[in-house]
């Protein structure tokens, strides 16, 4: 039995029980619904929103407010580099009205869910629309995952890391949940608006952080700070490539050793949703400590059960990096 022919004998039968239910209480029909209609008249019903993954999430939330729910689509504690959705998650999306993504292939999933034409009720919102986005490079890249990067334009998709162009996001999804439900327009407004306040003290901090130090470079896991490094005046030089699973060859261990050494680099810094060996691994040749520096792709379990929030993981890696770049 195909999906639709399910579906409709579901119908059918939920509405035999339907039916029975109404005759059995027609007595009390119009003083339930009464009730209910007062009820719907003084809580009306939410709008439904799927955020992609924990930035997007982190984002939607704080303009969303109390005025809509909003539900995490990639769970914390998942690479979304490559993620692909289940049965339940393609049902979640359905029954929304807005998915947000960021886009430029970190959900490869997305060409596929728009031209499925299986979600004729929800409106696709890509946050980092009218972004100016910087060129992949995804020449280190497996077939499978350069091609969502490449089919989505070839450009980096990691904007979140840049406190300042990430704003643009915060508008884009403002906007959206002000088309989606205008009767609370203002109050989205305001919310994106307190919450840009709070990036741009974030991107004031950076740059206090970074104003003393005697170094500029170190070594992440994988390229997620090409955006950061730009704007801070750093140099980033990377173990994987864009996405943290790239395969990794003696030469590029050796490239990044010889790298490390000559700029006395004494961090080697690991992610917090991978495993740390081979930071550790390379820390050890070069006789460097390890850290965490967090691409902002998601959160441990640990980390969302204590509140932790996108802008204080940012004052952990700021506290990180003033570490590595012997800040004063």
């Amino acid at each position: 039995m195909d999906q639709r022919a399910t579906i409709a004998v579901s119908v059918i039968a939920a509405a035999a029980v339907a039916t029975a239910a109404v005759i059995a209480t027609v007595m009390n029909l119009g003083e339930r619904a009464g009730a209910a209609n007062i009820k719907n008249a003084s809580t009306p019903e939410k709008i439904k929103v799927v955020a992609s993954f924990f930035p997007i999430y982190e984002f939607t939330k704080n303009v969303a407010g109390d005025k809509a729910d909003v539900v995490l689509l990639i769970p914390n504690g998942e690479e979304p580099h490559g993620w692909e959705p289940k049965t339940q998650e393609l049902q979640v999306v359905q029954s929304s009205q807005l998915l947000i993504y960021n886009g430029a292939g970190i959900e490869a999933f997305v060409p596929t869910f728009l031209s499925s034409g299986n979600f004729p009720r929800t409106i696709f919102v890509k946050a980092s629309e009218g972004i100016e986005m910087l060129s992949a490079d995804v020449k280190d890249l497996g077939e499978e995952e350069a091609k969502p990067i490449i089919e989505q334009g070839g450009k980096d998709p990691h904007v979140w890391n840049d406190p300042v162009i990430v704003q643009q996001e915060v508008r884009n999804i403002a906007n959206a949940l002000k088309k989606a439900d205008p009767a609370n327009a203002e109050y989205y407004e305001a919310n994106a608006n307190a919450y840009n306040e709070k990036l741009a003290k974030l991107d004031q901090d950076i740059k206090a952080g970074f104003s003393n130090c005697n170094s500029h470079t170190f070594v992440s896991f994988h390229n997620a700070f090409a955006y950061f490094t730009k704007r801070y005046g750093l140099t980033d030089v990377w173990i994987t490539g864009i996405a943290p699973e790239s395969e990794v060859s003696p030469q590029d261990i050796a490239r990044v050793e010889n790298i490390a050494k000559q700029n006395n680099v004494k961090t080697i810094f690991s992610e917090d949703l991978v495993d740390p060996k081979l930071a550790e691994s390379l820390a050890t040749d070069i006789g460097a400590q390890t850290k965490v520096l967090s691409p902002l792709e998601g959160i441990s379990s640990e980390d969302q059960q204590k509140g932790v929030t996108f802008i204080d993981k940012w004052h952990q890696n700021l506290d990180n990096l003033k570490v590595a770049l012997e800040c004063q």
